[in-house]
């Protein structure tokens, strides 16, 4: 069955389409590969052609993944249903710190695991989830610039390319509304959760 269908739930939506698909749990959520433009990509200097879909193209369930390289080290962005809330309450992640990225709340961290910081997010809360930018050196090669500090200068330079909602699949506050014929389309995520709420 081919056709379009349109999620919406509390003022942000998403349109799908396409041939129909089993149900792998992560329908809705931002995709970093095919969501952000190419142009905006080499806005912030990294090149489209080192694109890397998931780990090692292997999908990581309940996250949308994609790594561009630089000279020396990867730049990450996860997309998935797990709020900060989740990564404080994870004792795998350390070194909390606040920010505002874009005028948006963020949170900086890093794995417990990993002292020398050799690679470090910067989280954005989503509707329903959560967008995190990290930096990873390549082989622990020593930057001019910490890796928290890459992390923050390319969450900062991307964040108007990243939603402010998704609705993944499994939420229970989605309901399928489909187009008429020759309706207009939109990304998975819907153009209204790219704009500041209205308060």
């Amino acid at each position: 069955m081919v056709g379009m269908l349109v999620w919406a739930a509390a003022g942000c939506s998403s349109v799908v389409e396409g041939a129909a698909e089993p149900a792998s749990g992560q329908e809705g959520l931002f995709d970093p590969c095919k969501d952000i433009p190419d142009s905006v990509l080499e806005e912030v200097g990294l090149d489209p052609a080192t694109e890397e879909v998931d780990i090692a193209g292997v999908e990581q369930p309940g996250w949308k993944i994609c790594s561009w390289t630089q000279s020396g080290y990867y730049v990450i962005v996860f997309s998935g249903e797990n709020s900060l809330d989740d990564a404080k309450a994870n004792a795998s992640f350390t070194g909390f710190e606040t920010l505002s990225i874009g005028g948006r709340p963020a949170l900086r961290f890093h794995s417990a695991s990993d002292p020398d910081i050799d690679r470090c997010y910067v989280g954005l809360d989503v509707s329903l989830g959560s967008i995190w930018i990290a930096a990873d050196a390549k082989n622990s090669q020593q930057q001019e610039d910490s890796m928290c500090s890459i992390a923050s200068r390319y969450a900062e330079a991307l964040e108007g390319a990243l939603p402010r909602c998704q609705w993944p699949r499994s939420s229970p506050r989605r309901r399928p509304v489909v187009l008429p014929a020759g309706g207009h389309g939109f990304s998975p995520v819907a153009a209204s959760c790219f704009s500041p709420p209205a308060f």
